[in-house]
């Protein structure tokens, strides 16, 4: 037997089983191969394109102009304005410590509090620092770093500071509106935010994407209010004095037009200014006036007055024993007059609180709350406008024995301050309720309106023949009773006054009171009403008609006295008679179509804020600080003050003529970019060019691009503006 060809034989099988398992590994593999190839080129190619395009793409937020805030006469209360936000990629930063710390530098924090953002990991978009106003980045803004981030954002501006700042609210960083109508109106307000798409570029500069759409952010819609910013600063300022005048915790006011439940002024104390807000603002934030509820006392008397001579129980010449100490249901009540019998009439003039608390259960629970229920008590009033407390009116199933007697004269119930001023109001006006309202209109950018408000009547409440009677027995209590602190001379007023004790531990304090004032005028034709509470005044006064009626008269002298240019200073709504009209000029109303609000033009570049000047036909003289360029170096020309100032708005533009004082910046030649040629193109492709290469545009007519300015090959600053002159060709 030949045992060599076995072993020769043995010997081939095993090569060519290596051979084979070999290739059997090399065919895995590759199948594995061509799977993940067909992975990622086919079924997962999408998401690796994404991820790819994460690497080197963003998506840049931009963010509208939220909507301007009018009073009823144009005046602007709130605008915009812009700060600079700085971000950062941090895949992008090529030196961390040292941009750390030209951050450091400028904003005062340690360096490590911007490394720890700089290196931070799986982020490509990462703040540094937000909403850094434009007169403190010192030239930070203009800076060229790889992987720093650049950001314009909208900011608010409150023309007037303080003023009306409970009404107006005030947005947080991102734009939001936090209170008032700012937050109310948010909506309509804020607009809607665009986009665009930036890609980096080989030295890792941000740079907008061509082949991606661009999305412009969508304004907002301004709202128009019915406050008239003279009432609103006389009412803050008597307001403010009379609160110090008479030690109090703080204080209420509102003006509202009696015919049309139109807000013309409304404050509380002490207030805030959005432009500065700090810690210790929180209490001035709220609108008290809708948001605070307190026991009214003596001006809630007006349900038993109105229902009682509604259902006729009782008329002005009825007699009722008012001991100045009467048990009533079993409940000692107390009056300071000492009369043992009083006219239904003085018993409205001197606030009888034994009166109105024996008339009272005439009428009984359940006819008593629905009075006071139709009069607005207990319910929302609806105004446009956050954090209104409806207050609480108790049900006559939860009465006790004690219940309707306290509630007759103020005690039991909680109301806010708006709902006395309404109520009221609805006597002035014959009986009829009106719904009280502080949004006038919502305009469009074109000034288009969108919603306007009109007057609504709610309910009839009382008939006029019961209204008028109220109001003469009103005019009595300024006349003669306890309201003559609020008398103006030539001037019929019709009020009540009020005095309640606060609560302090579970108990009435006599050493703590809430005092408060309601009037209307003139009394024959009510066109306004003013209310005023004092909330804990402790200068020994604290009757209402003590502490809350001067007050109201120093704001009505103010109105009536004032020669505005409004609607609502015309005789049909405030008879002034024989008054002497004062020019106080404190607020102009009713500016002529030749007025113009002053652009904010600081920090811009030179051409661009003339660009902006002629846009709007606004002359202007340029002052200039001289500066030289280095060798190597240009310069660039920015504004750096300007005369009149942000947003003030000049009466007549014809002989308004805008000071600028202008500031040169040098900065490195290697900074600057030719202007690309984008003459005989379509507007559309040559908007993407200039937006692809940095640079803002202005566009000029219509159609091709016939010219630009600056020319061609021009060296510029990224993100200066280029002006396209177009031209339809026949």
């Amino acid at each position: 037997m030949d045992y060599g060809k076995y072993k020769s034989a043995d010997k081939n099988l095993i090569q060519r089983r290596k051979i084979n398992f070999i290739l059997l590994i090399l065919i895995i593999v590759f199948a594995a191969v061509f799977l993940k190839l067909v992975n990622v080129q086919i079924i997962d190619s999408e998401k690796y394109k994404i991820a790819a395009r994460k690497q080197y793409e963003n998506k840049i937020t931009l963010s509208p102009f939220r909507g301007l805030i009018y009073d009823r006469n144009m005046n602007i209360l709130v605008s915009n304005s812009y700060e600079f936000s700085f971000a950062a990629d941090p895949n992008m930063i090529e030196k961390p410590e040292e941009v750390a710390k030209i951050f450091s530098n400028v904003f005062g924090k340690s360096a490590e509090e911007y490394l720890s953002k700089l290196t931070m990991p799986n982020t490509s978009f990462v703040y540094l620092e937000r909403k850094v106003d434009v007169n403190n980045t010192k030239g930070l803004d203009t800076l060229n770093i790889n992987g720093v981030i650049v950001l314009k954002e909208p900011k608010r501006i409150y023309n007037y500071g303080s003023l009306a700042s409970q009404i107006t609210g005030f947005t947080n960083i991102d734009n939001k509106g936090q209170t008032g109508i700012e937050l109310s109106m948010e909506s309509e307000l804020a607009g809607r935010e665009g986009f665009v798409i930036m890609q980096r570029d080989g030295r890792g500069n941000n740079r907008p994407a061509i082949e991606f759409p661009r999305k412009d952010p969508e304004n907002g819609n301004s709202i128009v209010l019915t406050i008239d910013v003279n009432i609103q600063k006389f009412v803050e300022e008597e307001l403010r004095d009379g609160v110090n005048t008479f030690n109090a915790d703080g204080g209420k006011a509102i003006v509202l037009a009696v015919k049309t439940g139109e807000i013309l002024g409304m404050a509380s104390y002490p207030s805030y200014d959005p432009n500065n807000i700090t810690i210790n603002d929180t209490i001035g934030m709220k609108n008290s006036v809708i948001s605070d509820v307190f026991e009214p006392g003596s001006t809630f008397k007006l349900i038993t007055a109105a229902a009682a001579i509604e259902e006729k129980f009782e008329d002005k010449n009825s007699v009722i024993e008012t001991d100045n100490i009467s048990e009533v249901q079993g409940l000692k009540i107390t009056d300071v007059h000492s009369a043992k019998s009083m006219t239904f009439e003085k018993i409205v003039e001197q606030s009888s609180n034994v009166g109105f608390s024996k008339v009272s259960l005439k009428l009984g629970a359940e006819r008593f709350y629905k009075y006071a229920r139709d009069f607005g008590f207990g319910i929302y009033s609806g105004i446009e406008l956050p954090g209104e407390n409806r207050g609480y009116l108790k049900r006559p199933i939860d009465f006790n024995s004690f219940s309707l007697p306290y509630m007759s004269i103020g005690y039991e119930v909680l109301v806010n301050s708006l709902q006395i001023a309404n109520a009221y109001s609805s006597i002035a006006n014959n009986g009829m309720m009106m719904k009280p309202f502080i949004v006038k209109k919502e305009i469009s950018n074109d000034m288009r309106i969108i919603y306007e408000s009109k007057p609504t009547q709610i309910r009839q409440v009382v008939s006029e023949k019961t209204a008028k009677s109220l109001t003469e027995m009103f005019q009595n209590v300024v006349e003669s009773g306890t309201g003559t602190s609020a008398g103006i001379e030539g001037i019929k007023i019709a009020g009540k006054t009020g005095t309640a004790q606060r609560l302090v531990d579970g108990k009435y304090s006599s050493n703590s009171h809430n005092a408060s004032f309601v009037g209307y005028f003139p009394a024959e034709n009510p066109g306004l009403i003013i209310l005023v509470a004092l909330n804990n005044p402790k200068s020994g006064d604290y009757y209402g008609g003590k502490v809350a009626a001067p007050i109201f008269k120093k704001i009505a002298e103010r109105i009536i006295g004032f020669k505005g240019t409004s609607d609502i200073y015309q005789s049909t709504i405030v008879s002034t008679g024989n008054f002497e009209l004062k020019d106080e000029k404190i607020i102009t109303a009713g500016y002529s179509d030749n007025s113009v609000l002053i652009p904010n033009l600081l920090n811009l570049k030179q051409e661009d804020a003339i660009e902006i000047l002629k846009e709007n036909n606004i002359k202007y003289q340029l002052i200039n600080n001289e500066a030289k360029a280095g060798s190597g170096n240009s310069t660039i020309r920015v504004i750096e003050s300007q005369i009149p100032l942000p947003n003030e708005r000049v009466a007549d533009i014809n002989s308004l003529t805008v000071l600028l004082t202008v500031k040169e910046t040098i900065i490195s030649n290697d900074r600057l970019v030719a202007v690309p040629d984008v003459s005989n193109l379509s507007l559309r492709k040559a908007i993407n060019i200039l937006l692809s290469n940095g640079f803002d545009f202005f566009v000029s007519g219509t159609g091709k691009i016939a010219g630009q300015t600056p020319p061609p090959g021009t060296k510029q600053l990224p993100g200066s503006k280029v002006i396209l002159y177009c031209r339809n060709h026949q």
